[in-house]
């Protein structure tokens, strides 16, 4: 009995609101109970402290909340003042939503006075704070007065917001909205509208500046009129209407602060020296709101890309050049070679956009960036370091080398610093000035992706042709079939053909070389059983002959052959065979452009392989098949 008396006793030390229950007994009919002080909680906290609580959080939300930049001129302070003041009230009714029992002493804060000040600068609508209800069978009627944020959101309900923020002065807009004509805003929530304000681009979505009636167009021009048009850009103002030129300025500065790619495509600090679509687009999104960022930043990589490694900047300029020259030679004007393009050439946007477009600029400049990347020895397709495409993460990277580094009119030194020679093929290749990052955009990539595998059928086509041509002298006249011999090499196997610089060569008779190669292998392998049979002699007479004197081994020895047999041109029976794809020519031509070949294929990603396999297929099996 003890024992379970005190275990309750312990029990309801921890519980102050626990009921002892009675042991068995003599003390049956008794019943214990231990009462304690009840703790409030924070939902009890008497109405100055919630009070307090709230202008402390008010100052943090004041301080930290967003305000468009549009309200930032001296002379929109006061406009400035109504759009914070409502964007408070919203922070404030959110608490009073979060903690319902702070509700009943917040509508009483000295905050909602200020508000109903803004709403109701003269004080017209100030006899609705108290409602008169008489009593029955008295003379004397009771006049409760409600609180201000009950008289806040009651004027606030049936006002235009958009005419009180831009005319805080007067009572314009009060009591002129409806809730069938209310519109959700980002920053202030769900806002009611007057008749003239529900027109389509009347006033900016984000920051509630009214669009004048009329902008005159040099203010329009000249970047002074507030520029209200239509949102085009979902993705960031969703369900929006309407946006100004300075919210629409301020968003886009924004977002390209997010990114150091961005911030170099777009440097405000080189404005002048901006690529002039990149200006283009960025001026028609900020004046009329045509596009959206994402599209504008697409661009302005894009073209960033473009210039800094492509050589379209200098083309666009030749070509401009040229369009010039061809204009005054048809009118007949005088045109000196030295004569520079003016700065109004050069900032004309229709000018420039018929010469990139119509002449085939950015192809050009695509075509170039293609083909240098080829002849470093770069065999990465766009494609595959767009995707991240690897061969079984390998890197995707590999030494290249020259077929034919004696001849200098071959060798690529596009690649190579300003002031660097490579005389000596010392420098590894490809070149750091070749690696550089893969396009900014998927459709930029497409373009390049394309421009690479018609370029490397450009240049690989000419040797894998002579490669053909070699596999069906040597088939011929061994009795095969060559187009089993082609479909039976594999992509390292023809690279290794091609870093052979007989396959760079057009007009050689293969039968002849092989005939020639074989007879040296022959002489080689005569050479070195010669060698090893006299050494072999040499010591066994060493060995079995130690008495012999030093007058023997002195003796003078056979002279040597005269070597006439490596001086005779070795002709092979098939020196007068025809070939069956182009005749032998008795100095064979050497090809040009000669690129630097990998030294393997395994780093090669799908794409490149199969960019390979391409021209392969082009030139190995359709021709053999005939």
């Amino acid at each position: 009995m003890a024992s379970s008396t005190h275990a309750a006793s312990d029990v309801g030390h921890d519980n102050h609101d626990s009921v002892l229950v009675p042991a068995h007994g003599e003390h049956n009919s008794m019943q214990h109970v231990y009462k304690g002080k009840n703790a409030r909680s924070w939902q009890q906290l008497p109405g100055e402290i919630v009070r307090l609580i709230t202008t402390f959080y008010l100052l943090d939300a004041s301080a930290t909340g967003y305000c468009p930049n549009a309200w930032e001129p001296r002379e929109l302070w006061p406009q400035r003042f109504a759009f914070t003041t409502f964007r408070d009230a919203l922070e404030v009714e959110r608490v009073m939503h979060l903690f319902p029992a702070w509700k009943c002493h917040l509508e009483s804060h000295l905050f909602w006075n200020k508000a109903c000040a803004l709403l109701d600068p003269l004080g017209s609508l100030n006899h609705h704070l108290t409602v008169v209800h008489p009593t029955a069978g008295s003379q004397v009627a009771v006049a409760p007065r409600i609180t201000m944020y009950r008289h806040y959101r009651s004027m606030l309900d049936v006002s235009c917001a958009v005419c009180r923020v831009n005319y805080p002065y007067n009572n314009e807009g009060l009591c002129a909205g409806s809730a069938k004509r209310s519109v959700n805003t980002p920053t202030l929530g769900i806002i009611s509208l007057c008749k003239e304000h529900r027109k389509t681009a009347a006033f900016c979505g984000i920051c509630l500046r009214e669009a004048p009636r009329g902008e005159f167009e040099d203010d329009y021009s000249q970047g002074l009129g507030i520029a209200c048009a239509e949102n085009e850009d979902e993705e960031t103002w969703p369900g929006i209407d309407a946006t100004c030129r300075a919210c629409r300025n301020e968003a886009f500065w924004r977002r390209v602060n997010m990114r150091r790619e961005w911030q170099e495509a777009v440097d405000s600090r080189r404005w002048a020296t901006l690529d002039w679509e990149t200006k283009q687009s960025v001026e028609s999104f900020i004046d009329m709101g045509e596009g959206s960022i994402r599209d504008v930043l697409q661009i302005a990589e894009e073209k960033h890309w473009l210039r800094r490694f492509t050589k379209l900047g200098d083309m666009l300029q030749q070509a401009l050049a040229a369009s010039r020259y061809a204009s005054r030679a048809e009118a007949g004007e005088a045109y000196a070679s030295d004569e520079e393009l003016s700065d109004e050439d050069m900032d004309d946007p229709e000018m420039l956009s018929l010469t990139e477009d119509a002449g085939g600029i950015k192809e050009l400049a695509l075509n170039d960036w293609a083909r240098n990347r080829i002849l470093d020895g770069h065999w990465i397709t766009p494609a595959d370091e767009w995707f991240g495409y690897t061969n079984q993460a390998r890197p995707r990277l590999a030494p290249a080398v020259h077929p034919c580094p004696w001849n200098r009119r071959s060798v690529y030194e596009g690649a190579l610093d300003d002031g660097q020679g490579d005389e000596a093929q010392e420098l590894q290749h490809p070149r750091p000035k070749t690696l550089v990052p893969h396009p900014p955009s998927f459709g930029l990539c497409e373009q390049t992706y394309r421009a690479f595998n018609r370029q490397m059928r450009e240049i690989l086509l000419p040797p894998m042709r002579n490669l053909v041509r070699k596999l069906v002298m040597e088939c011929t006249a061994d009795g095969t079939d060559p187009a089993i011999r082609a479909v039976r090499m594999t992509v390292e196997d023809l690279v290794s053909e091609l870093r052979d610089e007989s396959t760079w060569y057009n007009g050689i008779d293969w039968l002849e070389r092989r005939a020639n190669a074989r007879m040296e292998a022959d002489r080689r392998h005569a050479k070195d059983d010669d060698s090893s049979s006299s050494s072999s002699r040499s010591d066994g007479s060493h060995t079995t002959s130690p008495v012999l004197s030093t007058t023997t081994l002195q003796t003078t020895p056979s002279p040597p052959p005269t070597g006439k047999d490596d001086e005779i041109v070795v002709s092979s029976p098939f020196a007068g065979a025809r070939s069956p794809i182009s005749p032998v020519m008795k100095a064979p031509e050497l090809l040009r452009p000669i690129p630097y070949v990998p030294v393997t294929t395994e780093h090669l990603p799908q794409h490149s392989v199969e960019a390979l396999l391409c021209v392969r297929a082009i030139v190995l099996v359709k021709p053999v098949s005939r």
